[in-house]
């Protein structure tokens, strides 16, 4: 009885009882917080060895931040609630644990942003310039994030925070109106980013503006003409117009066209199609489509081809068609046939009496 006694004497306002309990509440919480730590690592660091992706590793990185001084502050706190304390000390514990994890909260999270702003924007094989955007990106979103903890923390610690919420309203506002093409151009340079309707490198055609992109910044984007010069392109223009891609063009069509005189004989005319297409087959680069006898011009009896560049590169096309038109004229020509080019006949009537004459002119 007697050691039940001096459990229940009262020391600060509270018995031996509630200090022990408290004590024991402090180290099972501690020791809660340690075994699920150390479970999650153990188990975090056996996927990382057998996965490819960097996603366990980046939650080991997260689960790392968690330093052991906030988790015994975590359980002092909890361990203290059941005990009769002054106001003034309750004040200042809920304070430091709001601040101590508002502030770690805020680091995972910044931790977690440019984790997920350099997956999306800048990967591997990502340019420098989509570095640096992906860099400013997380800049700006790393200031919301301070904002938005701040309000928080300040909140919760008794403070009325609705006027500066307002004030923060109506100033969003006035720089948003003040900065609304910036702040379009940068959202269009994220939009670019995510969607990727091209990258550094590639060959594209926005309505007269043709260049291979250069680098794609927050504002603008960059294009080298093929004549040398560079074009500064606002990303909202790039993201509200029709953009061709050549670099993404796995073969590239082509339409050739070409005539024969009037005076080709019939049989050559039957047989030309079939001469094209085994022209067009011999060349391992090209792929055949079709070929016809398509109509009769003004000067010459037309033919159309249509064939298939097995690569998009736009030298290969033009090398593959040199070979191809070379090979062309020395079988026409081998035929003894000829190419058509602009002629007109005239005919000259005479007088009554008078003999008709005609010619040719070209």
């Amino acid at each position: 009885m007697l050691e039940f006694e001096v459990l229940r004497r009262v020391y600060f306002g509270n018995s031996l009882m509630a200090y022990a309990l408290a004590a024991f509440t402090f180290a099972a919480v501690v020791a809660a917080f340690l075994g699920t730590r150390r479970l999650l690592l153990a188990r975090l660091n056996s996927l990382a060895g057998r996965t490819v992706t960097d996603l366990d590793d980046f939650a080991v990185q997260v689960l790392g931040m968690v330093r052991a001084p906030e988790y015994y502050l975590v359980a002092f706190y909890f361990a203290t609630r059941p005990l009769g304390l002054d106001p003034r000390v309750n004040h200042f514990l809920r304070s430091v644990v709001i601040v101590t994890l508002a502030y770690r909260a805020l680091t995972m999270l910044r931790l977690g942003v440019d984790y997920g702003v350099r997956r999306v924007m800048a990967g591997p094989a990502a340019d420098q310039s989509s570095k640096d955007t992906a860099k400013t990106v997380s800049l700006l979103l790393r200031g919301l994030l301070w904002m938005l903890t701040g309000l928080f923390v300040l909140d919760n610690l008794g403070i009325d925070v609705s006027s500066m919420i307002a004030g923060l309203g109506i100033g969003g506002i006035a720089v948003a109106l003040a900065a609304q093409a910036v702040l379009g151009d940068l959202f269009s340079a994220t939009a670019i980013h995510l969607d990727k309707p091209f990258v550094v490198g590639d060959f594209i055609i926005i309505d007269d503006f043709k260049g291979t992109v250069e680098r794609i910044g927050i504002k603008t984007t960059h294009l080298r003409s093929l004549s040398g010069e560079l074009l500064v392109m606002g990303n909202s223009k790039l993201t509200s117009s029709t953009i061709r891609n050549y670099k993404k063009m796995q073969e590239r069509r082509v339409v050739l066209n070409f005539g024969l005189l009037y005076s080709t004989p019939d049989a050559a005319l039957a047989e030309m199609p079939a001469a094209v297409r085994g022209l067009v087959e011999k060349d391992k680069t090209l792929r055949f489509d079709r070929a016809h006898f398509s109509g009769l011009g003004e000067s010459s009896l037309d033919f159309e081809v249509v064939y298939y560049i097995l690569d998009a590169d736009y030298n290969k096309h033009m090398d593959a068609q040199q070979r191809l038109l070379l090979e062309l004229v020395a079988d026409v020509r081998k035929r003894g046939l000829d190419f058509a080019y602009p002629t007109r006949t005239l005919f000259l009537e005479g007088g009554p009496g008078q003999p008709r004459a005609s010619g040719a002119a070209a």
